[in-house]
């Protein structure tokens, strides 16, 4: 059983590894709760492979049915969004808070979201999400969604050589060509509690650079977010463009976040002293970023 943002969801014939690894936090005991929904999967769906999947409500009314094209696809099988499609907005992004903001980074699948991500968390921020920004579409909260992060390429060797803890990574063949990298938000660092409910988001993405320097700057963009027509939902949310080198720059743009994001409220309590964040051994704290 599994529980997102108040909604439990029973699984039937789903691999219990893979969905520990992907939802490990959402977990939960079972229950009798009668407005639950089941998601049914096929032999073959249940762990990872293609087939198909089917929603249905406690009481065993099915809702729909849809292919099963991995944990990483938006809309996600799990939970069944696709059957609450009224209820929420989503956008692929790596979202982290701190305090009473909330940053969304956005990029291409080739992009450093979880390298920048990684080094935010050393500056105190907690994961919300490391795939998808999840907008309550009646409250406009943000909620948690603890699922993996992704990196590809260069962002993936560079988490590789950090060193990443037994059980919390795992690699898997990406439909576009090649390996992407699955690393659990809680070995980076701190992640928010499931039913934590955040600030609407200033909206971050990520560029590739023409130089060697790293800038954050106002840049209006549109968004394509799920299901169509939700994108409203943003219409009144900071955007910045983030122009990154590579890798390489991580530490230094995510104190350009951490600093512009967080510079009012830190001017509005100058006596109180910064407190160090701990540092993860093997992490964001052993390279040269």
């Amino acid at each position: 059983m599994l529980n997102f943002f108040g909604i439990e969801v029973g699984l039937v014939r789903a691999d219990r590894d893979e969905i520990s690894f992907h939802f490990g936090p959402h977990l939960t005991g079972i229950s009798q709760d009668p407005d639950q929904l089941r998601v049914e999967f096929s032999g073959a769906a249940g762990n990872g492979s293609p087939g198909d999947f089917l929603v249905r409500r406690s009481d065993g009314t099915p809702l729909l049915r849809r292919p099963f094209r991995g944990w990483g696809n938006v809309p996600p099988a799990v939970p069944p969004f696709a059957a609450l499609q009224d209820r929420f907005c989503l956008l692929p992004a790596v979202v982290l808070a701190k305090g009473g903001t909330t940053v969304a980074l956005l990029g291409g699948p080739y992009s450093e979201q979880a390298n920048v991500g990684a080094a935010l968390a050393q500056r105190s921020w907690e994961f919300v999400s490391g795939r998808l920004l999840v907008l309550d579409r009646r409250s406009g909260h943000v909620l948690p969604y603890l699922a993996p992060l992704e990196a590809r390429g260069p962002a993936a060797a560079w988490l590789r050589g950090a060193g990443l803890p037994e059980g919390m990574w795992r690699t898997v063949a990406s439909p576009i060509g090649g390996e992407v990298l699955l690393v659990r938000p809680e070995c980076l660092g701190p992640v928010v509690p499931v039913r934590a409910r955040l600030a609407p988001p200033s909206l971050v993405r990520l560029c590739r650079g023409v130089d060697e320097e790293v800038r954050l700057a106002p840049w209006e963009f549109t968004t394509q977010t799920w299901p169509a027509g939700s994108a409203g939902l943003l219409a009144g949310a900071p955007t910045h463009c983030l122009h990154l080198p590579g890798v390489g720059g991580a530490e230094e743009a995510a104190g350009l976040i951490d600093h512009a994001m967080t510079k009012e409220k830190d001017e509005s309590c100058l006596d109180v002293p910064a407190m160090p964040s701990a540092l993860r051994a093997g992490l964001t704290a052993s390279l040269p970023i």
